[in-house]
């Protein structure tokens, strides 16, 4: 196996990949929008288009992979609306969705014909209330036991680390990014305690993952499936004010709790999970900023501006979390 990385994966490459399977390309391969892998529409010769998922290097090993596809396979048998990867004639041992170019994974896709919603109804919310539901009723009984863990270590330690480590900080600034992070994951890790029932999840489920067509919502990308509490596929579907976020979550679990029970009081870890998710976004960029994708999205990254304003937004998330503790002690 020879050192490959996404700066080496040519359209020819993928073309090849795709016709390595038994399927013949137009040669015709659009870019898709994707930072974390390399994900292409392929033109096929008297068929529909696929899409072919490059998985990043390093980043997902095989077993971590093979996770999200046995929960995707799972949650299809049960009529959950997923797209589904097909299966390859060529693949990795007993994994009939995983292929492999040089020593990169990729998987095949159908073409899923559906698009973001900007704006929701209430039965829309019920819906995808319904959607969840399910798919937590499936994760309950599934066990995912490569993937990671969501809690205040994994997600904010461990990124906190990582960002301490940068020389791009700049040094009169790290001793307050350290201690600041470090004082946000203080008021975080108590809502997270070690018997937090937690379950095989989505994991990134925003409107950006929720994919709507004639039949309904259907969820994409399961990349960051985790094994979460069950709010953590809950708390980025609403927005507004505290009324409307109110009207928002009563349509939804009215659709959820047709499915399964929903501890209301668990919203509280919302803004610990908003706050875990800040760091690691940091953390993620930082990661992958040698890339050229990454410098052009993030153009700021490496400069005083970025760090002054991801401070600020930290110690507005502290101010937020001091409200929060203060509220649950009364």
């Amino acid at each position: 196996m020879t050192d490959f990385h996404f700066g080496n994966l040519l359209p020819e490459m993928v073309l090849d990949a795709v016709s390595a399977q038994g399927w013949r390309p137009t040669g015709v391969l659009m870019p898709l929008n994707s930072y974390e892998n390399r994900v292409y529409q392929i033109g096929i010769d008297d068929a529909e288009p696929l899409v072919v998922k490059f998985y990043r290097p390093e980043r997902w090993s095989l077993d971590t992979i093979r996770d999200e596809h046995r929960f995707l396979q799972t949650l299809a048998a049960a009529e959950v609306p997923v797209v589904l990867p097909l299966p390859l004639p060529v693949h990795l041992g007993d994994c009939a969705t995983i292929g492999q170019w040089d020593n990169l994974y990729y998987t095949v896709y159908p073409k899923f014909r559906g698009k973001e919603r900007d704006e929701l109804t209430n039965d829309d919310r019920r819906w995808l209330g319904r959607l969840l539901g399910r798919l937590h009723n499936i994760g309950a009984h599934f066990t995912a036991p490569h993937r990671l863990r969501l809690n205040p270590q994994t997600y904010g330690t461990a990124s906190l680390d990582f960002i301490l480590r940068q020389p791009f900080l700049p040094e009169d600034l790290r001793a307050a990014i350290a201690t600041l992070l470090q004082q946000a994951l203080d008021f975080v890790t108590p809502h997270f305690p070690d018997d937090l029932a937690a379950i095989p999840l989505h994991g990134d489920c925003h409107h950006g993952n929720v994919l709507w067509n004639h039949d309904g919502p259907h969820l994409v990308d399961f990349d960051d499936m985790v094994v979460a509490a069950p709010v953590q596929d809950v708390w980025m579907l609403f927005s507004g004010d505290a009324t409307e976020r109110a009207a928002q979550q009563e349509a939804f679990f009215t659709g959820y709790e047709l499915f399964r029970p929903f501890d209301r009081a668990s919203l509280r870890l919302a803004e610990p999970l908003r706050t875990l998710r800040m760091i690691r976004h940091a953390a993620w960029i930082g990661q992958r900023y040698h890339e050229p994708a990454f410098q052009r999205a993030f153009p700021y990254y490496e400069q005083r501006r970025y760090w002054e304003e991801f401070l600020l937004a930290i110690k507005e998330q502290i101010a937020v979390l001091q409200e929060l503790q203060w509220s649950s002690a009364h």
